[in-house]
């Protein structure tokens, strides 16, 4: 029982300094998906032509849908 005591004294803080780190890289996860969705949207809402070609638009979008829906899955696998 004096064991069991100690690795609870060992194990709790660095459990605590996890979901720190957890918590962290969710709020950096929620800054990423923000950035990159708010760039997809303006290539989203860009018309051909003004600055840029259909087909760098459409690249344009494609890159960022691609990074959305990675940094959502990583966001669901550890966040929620």
């Amino acid at each position: 029982m004096k064991y069991f005591y100690i690795l609870l004294l060992i194990f709790n803080p660095l459990n605590l300094f996890a979901n720190i780190a957890i918590e962290s890289s969710c709020q950096n996860l929620i800054k990423a998906l923000e950035l990159n969705t708010g760039a997809y949207n303006k290539c989203l809402f860009s018309k051909v032509g003004e600055k840029y070609t259909a087909e760098e638009l459409k690249a344009c979008q494609s890159h960022y849908l691609n990074e959305v829906e990675r940094l959502s899955y990583v966001f669901k696998n550890i966040c929620k």
